[in-house]
Formats: C-alpha cells, structure tokens, sequence
C-alpha cells in the first residue's frame, strides 16, 4: 500500500499537469496510492504516522531537494519503505539514487530496486548526502588524535556517497563508514584555489569550534547546524527505492 505525500508549494496551478500525469502513470503501472498534501493545517510527520497507523508500508514523496532532506529525518526511525519522485531536474539526491524527474520516476517505483543504505548522523539529525564546513576554524576529534586543518580557510566535507570524480577514494553508503575529506583553499592572484585534500574515513567523529564563535555546519545542502557536533554513520538506516543508473551497486 502506497502513500503519496505532495509538498506545499505543488499546490501552484503550474504543477496541476504534472501531477495529473503522475498520478495516471501510477495508476497505469498498478502503485496506486492514497494521495496526503502538506499544509498549514498537516505536516509531513503526521501525515506519515497516521498513513502507518492505516497500514501504509510505502511512502512515496513528491517535491524538491528540500522536501526529501526534511523527509529523512522523518523516515529513519521508521520500518517504512520510501520512495522518491524528484519535481525538478536538478534534485542531486534523486541523481545519487539514480532517479530520473517528473513522471519517469514512477517506472523506477514500479521496478521495486529496494536497497538498506548508510545515513550520516550529527547529534540527532540525519543526512543522506553530505554535511559541509567552509572557512571554519575547528578542531575534528579522530579516533584518539585531535586534529586541527592548517589554515582556517578550507572547506572540510563529510560524504555519505562518492560524488566527486577528482577524488582519489572510495565513499559507498553501503559500506558503514563516512568519509570527511578536508580541503585547504589558497588565495592566488586568479582568485582561490583549492589544494590536495585529507581523507580520513570514520565511524564517530567529534568537530568543534577552536574559537569562541560556532561554526556552521550545512547539511544536504538545505539545514544549517552549529558547532559542537558529534557526528556517527547510522549503518543501512533508510529503507529506499533506488533506480539502475544509481551512483553505487
């Protein structure tokens, strides 16, 4: 049984044909569902508990990047299957997942490619792709080592999946580990430049501020924390449909 969650802002007319066409391919490939809209009045976590309390086994979310960062956090700790259908072109996890937009993802449903993947943690918030510092000055606890980057000009990265082809690792986020790849960036003549970068695979890390001032963490691109942070992998924590051109086997 399928719930199928439509964010807020698709209540724009400009997304009516869309959605019609969605909706009859889905019902021309036999994962017809029970359609639920965000609102002021339901939020997407009460949307998704009163669907299990009817049976609901299968939560399919319509939308944008933001729509499935703000869904994992939702899912995670649930034993839900979700699936994704991507609103836009650009939707980076979708592409990750080996997703294709618009009324293409429903093919991907109906094949059924269920895989248990890794999610990042940092405190209590989850994240599918990566979290990110920029120019932060912060001290990351390894293991029993304290490491300070050189410069606080840098970016510092923590991958869930391997996205950047000039780096030289491998980052599967089925293989229990998280990668924080840190990045100094030098100021030339031609603007900045980054250098060779760190690689340092982990299971908990621990980064904090080496000022007084905190430093902030972007996740997927879309939730803004602050530093101090402890972050963990949460080993084939989301239950997810995937797609054939996936970015991982």
């Amino acid at each position: 049984m399928y719930l199928y969650i439509y964010d807020s802002f698709l209540n724009d007319k400009k997304y009516t044909d869309l959605l019609i066409k969605i909706e009859k391919r889905v019902t021309d490939l036999g994962i017809k569902g029970r359609i639920a809209k965000l609102s002021v009045l339901k939020n997407m976590k009460e949307l998704i508990t009163d669907g299990i309390k009817e049976g609901i086994q299968n939560v399919v979310v319509i939308g944008n990047n933001q729509t499935f960062a703000k869904v994992i956090n939702i899912v995670a700790d649930l034993d839900i299957t979700l699936g994704l259908i991507p609103i836009d072109n650009n939707n980076k996890i979708a592409q990750l997942l080996g997703i294709p937009p618009k009324v293409l993802a429903c093919d991907v449903l109906a094949s059924r490619i269920i895989k248990k993947i890794d999610l990042g943690k940092i405190n209590n918030h989850y994240f599918i792709n990566t979290a990110e510092i920029i120019n932060g000055d912060v001290i990351i606890e390894y293991d029993n080592f304290k490491i300070k980057p050189l410069t606080a000009h840098n970016r510092i990265t923590l991958h869930n999946f391997k996205i950047d082809e000039q780096l030289d690792y491998q980052s599967s986020p089925m293989d229990g580990i998280l990668d924080v790849v840190i990045t100094p960036i030098k100021s030339t003549l031609f603007g900045k430049k980054k250098s060779s970068h760190t690689v340092l695979p982990f299971t908990k890390i621990k980064i904090s501020s080496n000022a007084e001032e905190q430093v902030s963490i972007l996740t997927d691109e879309q939730i803004i924390m602050k530093t101090p942070v402890e972050i963990t992998v949460a080993p084939q924590r989301l239950k997810i449909i995937v797609g054939p051109d996936r970015i991982f086997t």
